[in-house]
Formats: structure tokens, C-alpha cells, sequence
């Protein structure tokens, strides 16, 4: 098999079970939408949960392996698998003390501070709901661990199987729900218990993988060793360089709660001796979740599967100096990527308002919040091929250990993104979030492309153009189709069928497909074909 087989084999597998963990996300965000709708309950849940869920990603997704799985491919290919598993157990065991101290102080913080100071409403159920939560960070973090180990061993079924199953805790959280209580205020609280019962079964469920592998959990406390000191010494350089998407997302949320009007409350706030009206309604926090999570689709389907397969390629290539299939290796995700990329922000943004009618617009979901969703997904979309693709770019500069500049460029992309937070919030509302995410993630990945060319050992090739151009020419096929097909449907008023709202959908999306499809062949799209024909081949 050849090494873009392999390549393609792993995403596939990480992409089939990415996919089932989003369709069933889907599924609890729409059971979640029609029992709470977008008011002030789901704004506190939804900020109380990107705590904890930006460790998640943080950790399960980036930090973690980017600093951790070229240092332990080192430990297999020169010291051997001895070495390297008794390596892992040292990270294991400072990993351990480090969440735990981690939960320790953050829960503290979170009972400690309403009682310290006056907040709100809103933000009193907030702190309540991380209390329950927030432990989920050391469950989560350990499973993203021993995937991180199990990635470099190139097992991936299970690291992308986790989610799934924190998916099902959280939809039978949802479903309970109703029955454990009257107001919105106490349902909330059992889907907040099984979102923290979610991690600790996904860390029960790796335990019989690792001991297929022969690796046992023994305790090491040494702190000397160099190893252990290179893995925390790049985490903290990783963590931000991979962050900065996920936490202009959750300042995104800090600010859609705190520049809201408080529901059944006063439209205006005070500030200097000013009355000064706040530019969102309540449930701003709860239309910016709703939005995230379709956005999030493409983006771990595809976008963070890739970046998760290819890294350990891009570290073993570092390791054994072969720039020239580092390169290689590069441009093909690069190209893969931005094939998927592309046509997903343009079909995103096109079918936006079928997606909500057919996924969320129901009971507490109201026409309102079908129309605050759309406009921010609509800014959200913008970004997608750049969220996709900052995941691989920045993996190429972390395989090099090279953790400074993803830090510097993230740094001035955050600064940026919360200054035009700030400033459009007043023209755009909510809307205004999404776009500041958007434009940060997109000078970002130019910045980061132009500095890789100049500072790496790795070109960008003409065929990465040739390859856009005909991405670009097939995704404006596309749009055509879909626009046209679109256009047969009367607009929803959110009162039709299933079967109507199903059709008004994937009708659009298959004569998008075909058309995207039939261009890309006829364009002769390498990279369409190679996809086309490797989904087909059996494992």
C-alpha cells in the first residue's frame, strides 16, 4: 500500500466515525433546540459547556498529539518500543497530577466567585452548570492522551470513535431532560450531568485497545526526564498556535452573553453615565452554538481527520530528514483539503436556511431563531476552507518543532479578532461575532502559508495552484446548480412536512454534487479522482 493509500485509508476510517459523531451531534443539538430553543437557558449551558469543551479540542485535537506524537515517533524509531512505552508512562503520570490540580482549582474558581462577588442571572446559572462539567476536562484530556498514543501506533478506529459515544451520553441526557423537572432552569442540569458522565465512559472504552497493544498504566513519577520536559515545554506554544480559532469562538460567546439584553430585562446598559442600548438580543450565545456546531461538520469530517492522519507522516518524515516526502506529503493533504474545503463554505452558505428548517426549526426554535442562525452561519462559512486547512498547515510548522510561529501569527489573529468583535457586534449583532472568526482564521492561514515557503523546507508547488483553480471552477459549478434547483422550492415558513423540508434539501445538495462532480472529471481534477477511487477501493 502506498503511502497515499495509507494516508487515505486512515482519514477514511477517521472521517466514517467523525461522520456517525456528527450526525448523532446533530441529533442531540436538534432534540437540545426544540426543548430549549435560544434563550437564556441555552446561552448559559452553551457558554458553561466551551469551557471544558475548549480543552477538548485543544487537547483532543491539537496540543496534545502536536507536542507529544513527534517526540514518542522518535522514541519507537531510535530508542525502540520499550523505551518509548516506558516514556508514556511518565507523560501519563505528570498528565494525571496536572488535570487534576486543573479541576481542582477551576472548581473552586467556579463555586468561589458568585459567592465573592454580585453577577447575574445569566451568569449565575453559568457558573452552576461548570461545576457540573467542568471535571469532564480531565476525562476528556486523558482519552485525547491515549489516542495520541494509539494515532502514532496508527490505530485511529478508536480515538474517532470516543466522540461518538459522548454524542449518546448527551442524547439520552436531552431525552431525560423533561422528566427531571418543569422549568428550562432544572432540565438543563441533566443534560450538564451527562455531558460529565460522557468522559469518563470514553475513558473506560479505550482500556481494552491498549491492552491488545501491551501497554499497561504503571505509575513513573520523573520529572527529569528530557523527554517529558520537550512534551510540556511545546505545549504551551501549541496550545495557543492551535487555539486561536477555538478561543475567538469562546470569546465570541463571553461577549454574546455579556453584550446581550437580559431576558425580560432592560434593553440598555450603563456605562460612564451613558445609557447605551446592547447591540444583541438575549439568546445571541445560543444562535453562535447552534451555527457552530453545522460549521463543525465539514471541519471534523474531513478537515480535522486529515490533519490527525497526516501528522504522524509529517513527524516520521521530520525525524528521518526526507524533506523532499515531507513536501510531498504537504502539498497532497493541502490539496485534499482545500478540494473539500471550498465547495463546503459555498454549499454551507447556499443551503444554510434548508439545514436549519430541516435540523433545528421546531417548538422553542422559532422563526426568529431560524433567522438569527442563518445569518451567522452565513458569516461563519466564510472561513470554513481556512479553519480546514490552518489544522494542517499548522501541524506541518509543530512536525519541524517549530512551535513559535503558529504562536506570534495566533496572538495578532486573536488581538484582531477581538477588536472587530468589538466593532461590528453594533452593525452586524451576532453576525458580526462569526464574521470576526472568519477573517481572523483567513489571515492567519496567509500569513502562516507565506512564512512556511520562507522559513520551511517545503514549497508550495504549481500543481497546489492548478489544483484551486479547478476546485474553484468545479464549487462555481456548483453554486449554479444548486442555486437553480433551489430556487424550484417555495421559502419555508417552518410549517411543512419532514418529508418536504428532507426534500428542499438534499435535492439542491445532489445536482450540487453531481455538478461539482461531473466538472471535476472533465477538468481531469487529480485529486477528485484519486478521492473518488480510493473511497471505492476496499480496506
Amino acid at each position: 500500500m502506498s503511502e497515499s493509500q495509507k494516508l487515505f485509508h486512515s482519514v477514511r476510517i477517521i472521517s466514517a466515525c467523525t461522520f456517525l459523531s456528527r450526525i448523532l451531534g446533530l441529533v442531540r443539538d436538534m432534540i437540545c433546540a426544540s426543548i430549549f430553543g435560544t434563550g437564556m437557558v441555552w446561552d448559559a449551558f452553551a457558554v458553561a459547556f466551551k469551557i471544558p469543551n475548549l480543552f477538548r479540542r485543544l487537547f483532543g485535537e491539537g496540543a496534545l498529539s502536536a507536542a507529544f506524537i513527534p517526540i514518542f515517533t522518535e522514541h519507537i524509531e531510535k530508542r525502540g518500543k520499550a523505551e518509548a512505552m516506558a516514556f508514556v508512562n511518565v507523560v501519563a503520570t505528570i498528565l494525571i497530577i496536572i488535570l487534576g490540580g486543573i479541576v481542582f482549582l477551576g472548581e473552586g474558581a467556579f463555586f468561589a466567585v458568585p459567592r465573592i462577588f454580585q453577577v447575574q442571572e445569566k451568569w449565575q446559572l453559568v457558573f452552576k452548570l461548570s461545576i457540573i462539567m467542568f471535571p469532564y476536562v480531565f476525562f476528556i484530556c486523558l482519552v485525547a492522551f491515549m489516542g495520541a498514543v494509539l494515532n502514532t501506533l496508527h490505530h485511529f478506529f478508536m480515538p474517532a470513535f470516543a466522540p461518538v459515544v459522548m454524542n449518546i451520553c448527551w442524547i439520552l441526557g436531552a431525552v431525560l431532560a423533561p422528566y427531571t423537572g418543569k422549568t428550562l432552569e432544572k432540565m438543563i442540569y441533566a443534560v450538564a450531568v451527562a455531558t460529565f458522565l460522557s468522559g469518563l465512559v470514553q475513558v473506560f472504552i479505550h482500556f481494552p485497545v491498549l491492552r491488545r497493544k501491551e501497554l499497561y498504566y504503571r505509575p513513573v513519577l520523573k520529572f527529569s526526564d528530557p523527554g517529558l520536559k520537550l512534551v510540556f515545554a511545546r505545549m504551551g506554544p501549541v496550545v495557543f498556535g492551535l487555539a486561536v480559532v477555538q478561543i475567538n469562538v469562546l470569546i465570541d460567546s463571553i461577549i454574546a452573553v455579556g453584550f446581550s439584553a437580559p431576558q425580560g430585562g432592560p434593553g440598555y446598559f450603563h456605562f460612564a453615565g451613558m445609557a447605551i442600548h446592547y447591540p444583541m438580543k438575549a439568546g445571541a450565545a445560543s444562535v453562535l452554538y447552534y451555527s457552530d456546531r453545522l460549521i463543525q461538520f465539514p471541519l471534523g469530517v474531513f478537515g480535522i481527520a486529515m490533519a490527525t492522519a497526516v501528522f504522524p507522516l509529517f513527524s516520521t518524515h521530520a525525524v528521518r530528514e526526507d524533506w523532499s516526502n515531507f513536501s510531498t506529503t504537504f502539498n497532497r493533504a493541502l490539496k485534499f483539503m482545500l478540494l473539500i474545503g471550498i465547495p463546503a463554505s459555498l454549499a454551507i452558505i447556499l443551503l444554510r436556511e434548508p439545514i436549519i428548517d430541516l435540523i433545528y426549526r421546531r417548538r422553542q426554535f422559532d422563526a426568529e431563531s431560524a433567522y438569527r442562525t442563518s445569518r451567522v452561519i452565513l458569516f461563519y462559512a466564510i472561513g470554513i476552507w481556512a479553519y480546514c486547512g490552518l489544522h494542517v498547515l499548522i501541524r506541518a510548522f509543530y512536525s519541524v518543532k517549530d512551535t513559535i510561529t503558529p504562536v506570534k501569527i495566533g496572538a495578532i489573529c486573536v488581538g484582531l479578532d477581538f477588536v472587530l468583535n468589538l466593532s461590528l457586534i453594533w452593525i452586524l449583532q451576532e453576525g458580526g461575532l462569526a464574521l470576526s472568526t472568519a477573517i481572523s482564521a483567513i489571515v492567519q492561514i496567509i500569513i502562516l502559508t507565506i512564512i512556511l515557503q520562507k522559513k520551511l523546507r517545503i514549497k508550495i508547488k504549481r500543481e497546489v495552484v492548478v489544483s484551486i483553480l479547478k476546485t474553484v471552477t468545479a464549487s462555481v459549478a456548483m453554486v449554479i446548480a444548486c442555486w437553480f434547483v433551489l430556487k424550484m422550492f417555495p421559502a419555508s415558513d417552518g410549517s411543512g412536512s419532514l418529508y418536504f423540508k428532507g426534500l428542499r434539501l438534499f435535492a439542491p445538495m445532489t445536482a450540487a454534487f453531481a455538478a461539482f462532480a461531473v466538472t471535476a472529471i472533465v477538468l481531469k481534477s487529480e485529486e477528485f479522482g484519486h478521492l473518488i477511487r480510493l473511497s471505492l477501493k476496499k480496506s
